[in-house]
C-alpha cells in the first residue's frame, strides 16, 4: 500500500507539470529556441501529454518500468533548458531555478530508482 502511495504522490508532480507544457507550451518553446533549440509549440505540448500519459502508465505494474525511464529521458532536457540557473544574475530568480533545478534532479533519481525496482 506505501508502494503505491508514494507511486501516487510522484505521478501528482509529472500530472501538473504535463498538464502545464500541454496547455501553456509558448513560453517554454520560446525559452528552448532563445538556446538554439530547434522546439516548436506542438513538441512542448506533446511532451506534457506524454508526462501525463507515463503518470498515469506508472500506476500500471507492466508499464511501470517503460513508463519511469520515459520520465527520466524525458525530465533531463526539461531540467536542462527550463531550469538555467547558472545564466540568471538576479539572485531571487536564481535560487527558484537552482531549486527547481535539483528537484527535478531528484525526481529523475526517482524515476530511475522506480524503473530499476519496479516488478519485470
Amino acid at each position: 500500500m506505501l508502494k503505491h502511495l508514494a507511486l501516487l504522490l510522484y505521478s501528482g508532480m509529472l500530472f501538473v507539470g504535463g498538464w502545464q507544457q500541454a496547455h501553456e507550451p509558448s513560453g517554454r518553446a520560446e525559452r528552448a529556441r532563445s538556446i538554439g533549440l530547434p522546439v516548436s509549440d506542438e513538441l512542448v505540448q506533446a511532451s506534457g501529454w506524454a508526462m501525463i500519459a507515463a503518470a498515469v502508465a506508472l500506476q500500471l505494474g507492466p508499464l511501470r518500468r517503460i513508463a519511469a525511464v520515459g520520465v527520466a529521458a524525458q525530465l533531463l532536457p526539461i531540467t536542462y533548458v527550463g531550469h538555467r540557473f547558472w545564466e540568471m544574475e538576479e539572485d531571487a530568480q536564481r535560487m527558484q531555478n537552482k531549486i527547481h533545478f535539483f528537484k527535478n534532479l531528484s525526481m529523475i533519481g526517482s524515476a530511475l530508482y522506480i524503473a530499476a525496482t519496479a516488478d519485470a
